[in-house]
């Protein structure tokens, strides 16, 4: 049986996405994705003209070079001793960027959690002058034949890139200039 990863999103709403993230390896070779979560997929990204982009209402639907995501929280149990799973955000000067020309995210070894809600602060995207565009990708390193890893992430979207609904129902989103005061 051959590598297989999958990509499952759990929840994506105008706020935040969850996304778990697998591996599984035959000993054939390792994982190096430069685009696992792509950003601006996500629900509500907006294309170059802040229009929601993949919508019936985007004229251009090319996407914008940089989308803010943060990581709040990442669960991860990965294979001890058999290697080490790497996030980092995606360089956008290539299509074939080298895994180490990105920006590192979390080195992940054995099980654990980083939580932003707790003692950890959130990891923010770097902006747009740091060569990244919002991807998140993955580089395995040692994986062995039977070695797996899960990794679930917690994503806040910025809403500079991501609409918070202001397209679905403009009057409520932006209640106050529009109430009606007796």
């Amino acid at each position: 049986m051959p590598n297989s990863f999958s990509y499952q999103v759990l929840k994506d709403d105008t706020q935040m996405s969850v996304i778990k993230l697998t591996g599984l390896f035959d000993g054939s070779g390792q994982e190096e994705n430069i685009a696992r979560i792509q950003a601006n997929t996500l629900y509500g990204a907006l294309d170059a003209n802040n229009v929601p982009l993949r919508s019936g209402l985007s004229l251009s639907n090319t996407a914008k070079p940089y989308y803010g995501l943060t990581i709040n929280r990442c669960w991860y149990d990965t294979d001890t001793g058999s290697g080490s799973v790497e996030l980092y955000w995606r360089a956008n000067n290539s299509p074939q960027a080298e895994p180490d020309s990105g920006i590192p995210i979390l080195f992940m070894q054995g099980n654990g959690e980083y939580d932003g809600a707790g003692n950890w602060i959130t990891i923010k995207n770097p902006s747009v002058n740091a060569n990244t565009n919002g991807d998140i990708s993955i580089h395995t390193r040692g994986q062995v034949a039977n070695a797996s890893y899960t990794i679930i992430l917690e994503l806040r979207k910025d809403n500079a890139y991501y609409q918070r609904g202001q397209f679905n129902d403009p009057a409520a989103f932006n209640y106050p200039p529009y109430s009606i005061t007796p």
